[in-house]
């Protein structure tokens, strides 16, 4: 059930042969990969010290694995980093509405702070609350306290 164009398309590809990527390992002619052989395994490296793919390498399975244990030697002698920081990777990120970088929003009325002075111990001073009703917005009233102190001393 397919279609004359995916036929087609089919015969042109088992037609085209593959580009054959040139094997650094067999075109030096290393006799064995070494952990201590940096420069080679770099080559195998991204920029981000990531281990490329064999298919685009151009190594055999076995190449593959050898160059994957060096690797993994090298970077527990320290030989190589195990990640390289790209500095100019990513432009920063806008935040949203209310995000962590939203500091010129409008938090609403603030809290009274509450005086630590007046709870110290002092018996000779007496405080008076009184509270006062705001409407925020339709629907939302908030109700704020305030406590204010007289000094009881004496004269």
């Amino acid at each position: 059930m397919t279609s004359k164009s995916n036929k087609l398309r089919a015969q042109k590809a088992l037609l085209r042969k593959p580009k054959k990527r040139s094997n650094v390992v067999v075109k030096e002619k290393v006799g064995f990969v070494d952990y201590k052989d940096v420069n080679l395994l770099q080559r195998y490296m991204s920029d981000r010290s990531k281990l490329r793919a064999r298919r685009m390498n151009g190594n055999n399975v076995q190449l593959q694995r050898d160059i994957a244990t060096a690797v993994k030697n090298a970077r527990e002698m320290a030989l190589l980093p195990y990640v390289k920081q790209v500095s100019a990777a990513r432009a920063p990120r806008e935040r949203g509405e209310y995000g962590s970088d939203d500091r010129d929003r409008d938090r609403g009325p603030r809290r009274p702070r509450r005086d630590d002075s007046s709870s110290s111990g002092a018996s000779t001073q007496s405080s008076a609350t009184s509270s006062e009703t705001i409407e925020v917005a339709p629907n939302i009233t908030a109700e704020i306290s305030t406590e204010t102190n007289t000094d009881g001393a004496a004269s």
